[in-house]
């Protein structure tokens, strides 16, 4: 999928690039494990620069790792004997609305004249630019813990294109009946934040709870899923939602879904999302 990722600098500066994300090449995942990953740091006082420096310290094992700033960075980024865990603001080509989001990349250095040229490892949604990074910052360590296990699962995969789009992992969301489901309530459709409304569509163990309790969830590492949305903000009324069903103790992804926002179909987790995983 093609589209312009955006680097944020300093919460001042951005810098434009456009091109298509390549998927790693077997000596590219040959480099990753030979790599430091290099954590970038957003500066300020940014909860995001907390949770990370945490999350990392307690999840990663695959690579030695430290952090950087964003100027280092730019000075770094060409050289293959790093990798990089970066926030990044993405526009995508096909999104007529032109919207902003923010995703984690993890990336391989390489000597490419832009950031979307650098060989991908993984990227996830993580909101619509401008949204306050409290809002995901909680989920850092189970992104993190995703992406881990997706190098891993690059290394031994036969066909590492079937992996480029996160709908591949969908294949796993049958599991997601078998334990409880948390729901944080604005993150669901309108004509689906009621629990009678959704039974109807997914008749299993869910609750439906506040972002602090979420985010108490979230750190308990219990064996269970969470729903991940980024669009359903009440100020947004175009883009995409993005949706995503993580668990929690393993940090794998079990579900994906997008769709274009629109009167019919506004931000958050659908009926037809619910009617998908209950199958």
């Amino acid at each position: 999928m093609k589209r312009t990722s955006l680097l944020f600098l300093l919460g001042l500066v951005f810098a434009s690039l456009s091109a298509q994300a390549p998927m790693p090449t077997a000596a590219d995942i040959d480099a990753f494990y030979k790599s430091k990953t290099l954590v970038v740091l957003e500066g300020g006082f940014s909860s995001y620069d907390i949770y990370i420096k945490e999350e990392i310290a307690k999840y990663w094992n695959v690579t030695a790792f430290e952090t950087i700033s964003q100027q280092e960075f730019e000075e770094m980024r060409t050289d293959n004997n790093y990798s990089f865990l970066v926030v990044t603001e993405t526009r995508f080509e096909r999104d007529k609305d032109g919207v902003n989001y923010t995703f984690l990349n993890l990336l391989l250095g390489a000597d490419v004249p832009t950031i979307a040229e650098m060989p991908e490892f993984g990227s996830l949604p993580l909101a619509y630019t401008g949204v306050e990074n409290e809002n995901y910052s909680y989920k850092i360590g189970i992104m993190i813990k995703f992406l881990q296990n997706r190098v891993e699962e690059l290394k031994e995969s036969t066909n590492v294109a079937a992996m480029k789009q996160l709908k591949y992992y969908n294949k796993d969301s049958k599991k997601i009946k078998t334990n409880t489901l948390y729901l944080f309530k604005e993150d669901l459709a309108p004509d689906v934040q009621e629990s009678a409304k959704i039974l109807k569509y997914y008749p299993y163990d869910f609750k439906i709870i506040t972002n602090d309790e979420l985010a108490k969830v979230v750190g308990d590492d219990e064996n269970a899923y969470f729903l991940h949305c980024v669009g359903p903000e009440s100020t947004q009324r175009e883009g995409w939602s993005f949706k995503l069903i993580f668990g929690i103790q393993d940090g794998g992804l079990y579900y994906f879904g997008r769709h274009t926002i629109s009167e019919k179909k506004p931000g958050g987790f659908l009926d037809t999302d619910f009617k998908r995983i209950a199958k």
